[in-house]
């Protein structure tokens, strides 16, 4: 079964950002799969895939709230940067060796693609159907 199971209530409607959103969620379960392996190495690799497909998942997005008018645009956008943020201080900490618990880092995933998805990027639902 996968740490983080994708349900229809994550469909924003647009089947781009749902297609990415779904691949988010596949890396965020191949992180806990590596876990579960016990391949510490590979999971540097993974959060390095993380930045890069939420960085270019975020700027597709900060795209498609332009096209259809999102009046809130802008604070969705620092939003994305603070998480691209917090991403990247994870990543600086497992590179440093300093004491990163991988499952608190899975939990923060979980945590941070769940909310995002359910609270933010529902915000500008009704735009993408309008």
């Amino acid at each position: 079964m996968a740490f983080l199971s994708w349900h229809d209530r994550y469909r924003l409607g647009h089947a781009e950002l749902d297609a990415q959103h779904l691949k988010l969620f596949e890396l965020v379960n191949h992180f806990d799969d590596v876990i579960e392996m016990d391949m510490p190495a590979e999971l540097g690799r993974i959060v390095d895939d993380l930045i890069a497909g939420a960085t270019e998942h975020f700027r597709f997005e900060e795209a498609v709230m332009e096209q259809i008018g999102f009046p809130d645009r802008s604070g969705h956008c620092r939003m994305h940067e603070e998480l691209i943020g917090q991403l990247r201080q994870t990543r600086t900490k497992m590179k440093a060796g300093g004491h990163v618990s991988a499952k608190s880092v899975a939990m923060f995933l979980v945590d941070w693609l769940t909310y995002h998805i359910l609270r933010e990027d529902t915000e500008f639902k009704a735009y993408l159907q309008g």
